[in-house]
C-alpha cells in the first residue's frame, strides 16, 4: 500500500470510526439500544466501542447479514479501546456469530 493510500485509510479511520459525533449520529440513526440506556461513563464508552467496531466493519466489508461476524484487527481494537476505554479494564472481546468467521 502506498503512503498516499495509508494516509487516506488513516483519515477514513479517524473520521468514520474514532469520531464521537460520527458514532453518535450513527447510533441515533440505528436507534442503538446500547446508547439509549448508557447512564455511566463506562456504559457510554462501551456503546461507543460497539459503534466503532460496527463502523470499522462496514467501512471494510460493507453491510453484513445477520449472524455474519468479522474480526477487527488488533491494531484497530487497540485504537478504539484507547479512545473509548473501559474504566474497569474489562472488555468483552470478539463473540462469534452463527455464520462463517473470516
Amino acid at each position: 500500500m502506498s503512503m498516499k493510500n495509508k494516509k487516506k485509510k488513516s483519515k477514513e479511520m479517524t473520521l468514520s470510526v474514532l469520531d464521537r459525533m460520527t458514532l453518535y449520529s450513527q447510533q441515533q440513526y440505528r436507534q442503538d439500544v446500547f446508547s439509549f440506556y448508557a447512564e455511566t461513563l463506562e456504559d457510554v464508552n462501551k456503546s461507543f466501542r460497539h459503534a466503532a467496531y460496527r463502523q470499522f466493519t462496514i467501512l471494510m466489508h460493507g453491510k453484513l447479514t445477520a449472524g455474519d461476524r468479522r474480526t477487527v484487527p488488533a491494531s484497530c481494537v487497540k485504537l478504539i479501546r484507547e479512545k473509548f476505554p473501559s474504566l474497569s479494564g474489562q472488555y468483552t472481546g470478539f463473540i462469534p456469530g452463527e455464520g462463517p468467521v473470516f
